[in-house]
């Protein structure tokens, strides 16, 4: 209601200012669409690797998140698996903290690199889930904190589309490189929505990451910004407007578009997960990146969890999910 309110104030302005008023308009909705909560949310203070539950609130409006509220989900805490709190320099003055559960390591070499979506922190079941199953299948997992999240550096309180987030994820994997001396063709990434993104991205930035895998996963980022839009409330046109203010402010939120990381795979595989019935991130964008990865010769797979909502498809398929997780990154790492 309150961004409702102030965009009537903000349309009114349009009329009156002209230019000047849209960029302030622009800028308020790029402000708001990006905004991070340098912290840790309320509802998953309380959840590590050893035990974690679903939040009173889901994921996606509607009674459809009720059957989820207080989920059992204690098959998959791993209060025996070593878990290192770790902090990363990934730029001069820029921190990422994260846990290192270490599920086979030293004697085991694989890892997978998991982060969350937008607005959350490695402390939401979405991360720690598939952190769970990875590490149940003897996977080392760096279950990490993005800028601006969690307990890492809050740099500006802004989500960059995953162009600074994947900048950050190279950086980590050269740390498992040369501080936890894993070889470049065991490590692999897993992003949760947002995190997708930047795990999309990721291949135009390093070599060090062998295997891809997406929940949720976008491709074409404009029509997504747009629907974001529309999803905070705001009429979808106004989507070009944040995106002018962006630029303005130096920031450019596309910079390297999905389609270049996807170039840049190579013959690293990417696996995709997403629900049929995604409110927030549309199916639609798994096809759309699936169809392109394999018109430019790249190995993808498309895992489809009919009916599923927003990350939905962990919880309704749980042990489908784990089963395509583990054996991805088993053929990909192992």
């Amino acid at each position: 209601m309150r961004a409702r309110s102030w965009l009537a104030i903000g349309l009114g302005s349009l009329l009156v200012v002209g230019t000047g008023g849209a960029l302030a308009v622009g800028d308020y909705v790029y402000r708001e669409g990006t905004s991070l909560p340098c912290g840790i949310n309320d509802d998953d203070l309380n959840n590590s690797p050893a035990s974690f539950s679903t939040p009173l609130e889901g994921p996606f409006p509607g009674e459809g998140w009720n059957k989820w509220i207080d989920y059992d989900l204690s098959e998959w805490w791993i209060p025996e698996t070593p878990v290192e709190t770790v902090r990363i320099q990934v730029a001069p003055e820029v921190e990422l903290e994260a846990w290192w559960i270490k599920a086979g390591y030293p004697a085991t070499q694989e890892t997978v690199i998991v982060t969350h979506g937008y607005g959350t922190s490695r402390r939401d079941y979405n991360a720690l889930l598939p952190s769970a199953m990875l590490a149940k299948d003897g996977f080392n997992v760096l279950l990490v904190d993005q800028r601006d999240t969690g307990n890492s550096t809050c740099v500006d309180g802004r989500h960059s589309a995953g162009q600074d987030e994947s900048d950050d994820f190279a950086a980590v994997a050269e740390w498992l490189v040369l501080e936890k001396g894993i070889a470049p063709e065991k490590i692999g990434m897993f992003g949760v929505s947002g995190g997708a993104i930047a795990t999309a991205i990721l291949p135009a930035k390093t070599e060090n990451v062998q295997a891809f895998a997406l929940e949720a996963p976008i491709f074409d980022f404009a029509e997504t910004a747009r629907r974001e839009v529309v999803f905070q409330g705001f009429p979808a046109f106004l989507w070009q407007l944040a995106d002018t203010a962006a630029k303005l402010r130096g920031v450019n939120l596309n910079e390297t578009p999905i389609p270049t990381g996807i170039e840049a795979a190579g013959n690293r595989p990417i696996l995709l997960l997403h629900g049929t019935e995604d409110q927030r991130l549309a199916y639609e964008g798994a096809l759309k990146f699936r169809d392109y990865a394999e018109s430019v010769g790249v190995s993808v797979q498309l895992e489809t969890f009919e009916g599923a909502d927003h990350t939905e498809g962990m919880l309704s398929e749980t042990g489908r999910y784990a089963d395509a997780l583990t054996s991805f990154f088993d053929q990909a790492l192992r």
